[in-house]
């Protein structure tokens, strides 16, 4: 089976913010998948999604600049609010943890560990699974 790829180019109407060069709407057709749209800058060869992600920086000086100020700006905000986050959730499965563990000796004592405790262990490994899943881009 031969695998065709056709691309096709149309006029966006807007303009590079870093080299001023005409950005086109990029549409990649190929056999057996769907169609991928981007938008390229046709001088310095950045790329965008449609929502206006950057895909790839282009080669000129200006998009490398344009680059550094935008992830010195997004790393700033996003790393603070990745730290808040993660130091909420943290604190959160701790006292979730205590309430869980106190609840279970109150009411159950130690006979429902017994029979909590394989479900826990599947619980974890299935989560283990998913992360490791996720990071290795099974899904």
């Amino acid at each position: 089976m031969t695998i065709e790829t056709e691309t096709t180019w149309q006029d966006s109407g807007f303009d590079c913010d870093h080299c001023g060069g005409e950005i086109l709407e990029r549409t990649d057709s190929e056999t057996g998948r769907p169609d991928r749209t981007c938008y390229q800058c046709r001088a310095c060869g950045c790329q965008w999604s449609l929502d206006g992600r950057v895909l790839r920086i282009g080669d000129g000086p200006h998009c490398k600049a344009a680059a550094r100020e935008r992830e010195g700006a997004a790393a700033f905000d996003l790393g603070r609010l990745a730290e808040w986050a993660n130091k909420l959730s943290r604190h959160l499965w701790i006292l979730l943890a205590i309430i869980a563990g106190a609840v279970l000796l109150r009411f159950g004592g130690g006979i429902v560990l017994r029979y909590l405790l394989p479900v826990i262990l599947l619980a974890v490994g299935a989560y283990l699974l998913l992360r490791y899943g996720q990071k290795q881009k099974w899904w």
